[in-house]
């Protein structure tokens, strides 16, 4: 993998992406990948089927698609986040904006999870490059709000994205969910320690 998005294959128009990416995670969620047909997909989402195996080519590339459509707004989202001046500000704004992303699009969350453990999943490599972005971007963010060796700030970057999705997924099936500043108090709670160190170590 070249760490870049394949441009191809993409519906054409964004409002279409946005609607198949809805559509899709709303049925896959409720019935899995192998029980919902390119046609019901294409139906909630208000398109053709022709229009969907026009721009895709297959079930199997909708779906691949979708997935780094989903990605790529959530890495649009959270970029934006990391961008604030105040690190600790940006890693609040980021974990909070995860478990925004979860809760609208839980599906996404539970496709993204099954795909990184099943052994041969068609979509395996793909999603683990969207994992390495976003593990990157916290990553960097870290890297401005604490001095800690870079090793431990690397498995620190895996942990908190790790402890985000997890956390996300469980809060969003709840049917109590604990609220959202607690949820972002316990992972920022990694981020907390780390400063701890830095100043120790200082």
């Amino acid at each position: 993998m070249t760490g870049q998005f394949d441009a191809r294959p993409r519906v054409r128009a964004t409002d279409s992406k946005e609607r198949l990416f809805a559509a899709s995670m709303a049925l896959l969620g409720r019935r899995g990948v192998n029980a919902v047909s390119v046609e019901e997909i294409a139906r909630a989402a208000g398109v053709s089927k022709g229009t969907v195996y026009y721009n895709f080519g297959s079930k199997e590339k909708m779906i691949g698609a979708l997935l780094e459509f989903g990605a790529q707004k959530l890495l649009d989202q959270l970029g934006r986040d990391a961008a604030a001046e105040d690190p600790l500000a940006a890693l609040d704004a980021m974990v909070r904006r995860a478990f925004g992303f979860v809760q609208e699009y839980p599906s996404y969350a539970q496709l993204w999870v099954s795909e990184q453990q099943r052994g041969e999943s068609p979509w395996g490599e793909q999603v683990q490059e969207f994992r390495q972005r976003i593990t990157d971007l916290i990553t960097a963010a870290l890297r401005r709000a604490v001095q800690v060796p870079e090793p431990l700030l690397q498995a620190s970057g895996r942990a908190m994205f790790g402890a985000t999705l997890l956390t996300a997924r469980e809060r969003s099936g709840s049917a109590a969910p604990t609220d959202l500043d607690t949820n972002t108090l316990a992972v920022m709670a990694t981020v907390h320690g780390l400063r701890a160190m830095s100043r120790d170590a200082g």
